[in-house]
C-alpha cells in the first residue's frame, strides 16, 4: 500500500518547537508573552506584526527543522509499515523563503532520526493532491485542516493528524481524524483489510 505522510506535526513535533522559539524570541521584542489564549494558532497568541512573524520564520525555520523531535510512536510505526511491505511517501511543503535547502536539510534530519521511507517529496504547493495522484497514494495524513480539505476535494483519501499537544485548533468539521500514531496505523490496517 502507498502511504502518504506530512512531516511537520505528523512525524515531527513542529508546534512544540515553534512555541518554544516564539516564547524565546518574544523576550527580544516587547516581552509581553502570550497575550491571547483564545486563538486558534500560535501566530495570533503574541503581539507581533505579520512582518515580524514572517521575518522570524524566514530567518529561523530551516534551523528549527534540523532540531525537531519526533512525535511519539512515529519511528516505530513507520518502521512497522515499511517492514510489512508498505511504501511510505513523505510529502512536505517546505519552500523558499522559509527554506533555502529544504530537500537536503529534511533528508539529513530523516537520516539523523533513522526514519525509513520510500521517497521524500518537497511539494511546491500546500495542496498535495497532485503528488498524491502521481504516486498513487492510498491514504494520506496531514496536520492542516485546509490541506486535508483540498486533498479530499481532489479525490484523495486523507485524514487529519491532530495530536492533543497541537496548538492549531482550527475547527475541522467532518474530517476524519487521528490523534496519535497508533490510531494512524489502525486506519492503515483498516484500509488494507477492506482492499
Amino acid at each position: 500500500m502507498n502511504i502518504g505522510l506530512d512531516i511537520d506535526n505528523v512525524i515531527s513535533n513542529f508546534d512544540k518547537k515553534l512555541m518554544e522559539e516564539f516564547i524565546k524570541e518574544d523576550k527580544n521584542k516587547r516581552n509581553n508573552g502570550i497575550i491571547n489564549n483564545n486563538t486558534i494558532n500560535i501566530y495570533e497568541m503574541f503581539d507581533w506584526s505579520k512582518d515580524e512573524i514572517e521575518n522570524f520564520f524566514c530567518n529561523k525555520c530551516e534551523d528549527w527543522s534540523k532540531t525537531l523531535e519526533l512525535n511519539e510512536g512515529a519511528k516505530y510505526f513507520i518502521d512497522k509499515m515499511i517492514n510489512e511491505g508498505d511504501n511510505v511517501y513523505l510529502i512536505t511543503h517546505r519552500v523558499y523563503p522559509h527554506y533555502n535547502n529544504a530537500f537536503e536539510v529534511t533528508q539529513q534530519w530523516l537520516k539523523d532520526k533513522q526514519i525509513k521511507y520510500t521517497k521524500l517529496i518537497i511539494s511546491k504547493e500546500t495542496d498535495k493532491t497532485s503528488e498524491c495522484k502521481k504516486y498513487n497514494i492510498d491514504i494520506m495524513f496531514d496536520d492542516s485542516v485546509d490541506n486535508c480539505n483540498k486533498m479530499i476535494f481532489g479525490g484523495i483519501n486523507c485524514y487529519l493528524y491532530r495530536s492533543k499537544e497541537m496548538y492549531d485548533k482550527t475547527p475541522y468539521g467532518d474530517l476524519r481524524i487521528v490523534q496519535n500514531w497508533k490510531e494512524l496505523y489502525n486506519e492503515v490496517l483498516r484500509l488494507k483489510s477492506n482492499k
